[in-house]
């Protein structure tokens, strides 16, 4: 079942390059999409360039929402939360929607 949540983060400090590439490799290996936000800046992770984009002109000292889409969104999240342990200062679930919860809304907030 294909669920939607996201996450508000803030890092205490920067990610180093290869907690970012596994990053990729576990959206990749899920099937799922991640997406981060934080002002003007958008990302698709799913496409590296633009991952590691987000990550370099990111302002570390404000949060950033990270948005997953596809099954399993706990367990990915849980994955990435591990990876990033040392990093995180702060991280919040801001909302949760299962398949049936997304198919009957018109609009949804993340």
């Amino acid at each position: 079942m294909n669920e939607l949540s996201s996450y508000q983060i803030t890092l205490n400090r920067p990610l180093k390059t290869n907690q970012i590439m596994k990053v990729y490799k576990t959206i990749s290996k899920n099937g799922c999409d991640l997406y981060l936000h934080q002002n003007q800046l958008i990302a698709d992770a799913g496409h590296l360039p633009k991952l590691l984009s987000f990550f370099l002109f990111m302002d570390k000292e404000e949060s950033f929402v990270m948005i997953i889409d596809g099954e399993c969104v706990d367990d990915v999240y849980n994955e990435i939360e591990g990876e990033w342990q040392d990093h995180i200062a702060e991280s919040t679930c801001r909302r949760k929607y299962n398949d049936a919860m997304v198919e009957n809304e018109t609009s949804i907030l993340v």
